[in-house]
């Protein structure tokens, strides 16, 4: 399930893309990617801490909670530094950067949902 979650999430990655760069040019079809892609970070990130608590298995409440709180502060630091070099370093637009990770974590949100 999760594997073709990701597989959904990446081709529509794949597709905001293109019908950027069709509609709206290479500069901002490159920062709708580079929002997406921060949106397949996270997923990876969750993916990855979600194979580990499948082999770290235990009974301890204690530590699933701090286990999840870990995972959460990962991905908003990781995503909210990625984003920030695109605004900041690389000086993207914004709107489509913007774009680019809703579309992403939609993706992401819809695919769960249908291979559920």
């Amino acid at each position: 399930m999760l594997l073709r979650s990701l597989a959904l999430q990446f081709a529509s990655v794949l597709a905001a893309g293109l019908i950027a760069w069709q509609q709206a040019g290479l500069a901002d079809a490159l920062s709708v990617l580079y929002g997406a892609f921060a949106a397949l970070i996270n997923t990876g990130l969750l993916m990855w801490r979600f194979k580990q608590g499948e082999r770290d298995y235990h009974c301890d409440a204690d530590r699933h909670l701090k286990s999840f709180y870990r995972s959460s502060l990962e991905r908003y630091a990781v995503v909210g530094a990625w984003l920030a070099i695109g605004f900041g370093v690389l000086n993207l637009a914004g709107l489509p950067l913007l774009l680019g990770f809703v579309i992403g974590q939609l993706a992401w949100v819809l695919a769960a949902l249908l291979f559920r």
